[in-house]
């Protein structure tokens, strides 16, 4: 006789739990429909630069991408620290580097980008200020070739920032009103339409500023007078006119207008705290 095995109900539950379902793989998708995640103007900007081989102030300038990483990135100290280090890289006590020509796009890129606080994109702009106005009186002379690069690359950017200009937050405006200011051209005409109408504004500081940057965005000659209005200026723009007495009025004009935005947009960020 035959045996039959025959397997208990236990056994045929544990076989039953054992069997694995196989696994179907998901379909490859192919290179060229993957989704890659965009690349930011600032990034694209620092990308196409070879920062170790560029001289900054204290040598390779291999920071800079951190440091512009660190503007851009969350609220806190290590930004504040971070827009400190910033300038000292590329504009040590008034100075120009090699790194401050290539560094001037990625700069306009940080300004451009509406996703970004105020201050930091304020902050950033008067950076921008300080380069264009390097060929001003009181900067290192034997920089000239240096300077008049960054000045003709600063006038080349201005097109690109005419939105920010026109539709930013005041203090960015003041900022950029004196990038105009100091390059001697305006980011578009809409744009010199706007200093003109700047020159109507409440505030009696930013309407003489305003008036002092268009004359020099029209290519007129400001009258001295202007800058010499009293109760408008502060102590120390005062002072530094009465310093260089014996410049022309457009490259005294332009001083002007450069520290006086500075104490500007100080104070407005402050009323906002």
């Amino acid at each position: 006789m035959d045996t039959v095995e025959v397997v208990g109900e236990a056994e045929a539950v544990t076989a039953e739990r054992e069997t694995v379902e196989p696994e179907i793989a998901a379909p490859a998708v192919p290179a060229d429909q993957r989704v890659i995640p965009p690349v930011s103007e600032v990034e694209a900007e620092l990308g196409a630069v070879d920062w170790p081989g560029l001289q900054g102030a204290f040598g390779p300038a291999d920071a800079f991408p951190a440091l512009v990483r660190a503007v851009v990135g969350p609220e806190g100290p290590e930004r504040d620290e971070a827009l400190d280090l910033l300038w000292q890289v590329v504009n040590h006590d008034g100075a120009l580097y090699e790194a401050s020509l290539p560094a001037l796009r990625v700069l306009a890129a940080v300004v451009r980008d509406e996703g970004l606080a105020e201050e930091v994109r304020s902050g950033v702009a008067l950076l921008l200020l300080t380069m264009g106005a390097a060929h001003l009186p009181g900067e290192p002379a034997e920089q000239v070739d240096l300077q008049l690069e960054v000045l003709l690359a600063a006038q080349e950017l201005l097109p690109g920032l005419d939105a920010a200009f026109l539709g930013g937050p005041r203090t960015l405006q003041v900022a950029l009103l004196a990038v105009q200011a100091v390059t001697g051209e305006a980011t578009s005409f809409a744009g010199r339409a706007a200093i003109a109408r700047l020159i109507a504004s409440d505030d009696p500081l930013l309407a003489a500023i305003a008036s002092l940057a268009f004359d020099l965005v029209s290519g007129a000659v400001p009258a001295r007078g202007a800058v010499h209005r009293p109760g408008v200026l502060d102590e120390d723009i005062r002072e530094l006119i009465e310093d260089y007495a014996d410049l022309t009025d457009v490259t005294l004009a332009g001083m002007v207008v450069s520290e006086t935005a500075f104490a500007l947009v100080d104070r407005m960020l402050t009323a906002e705290e």
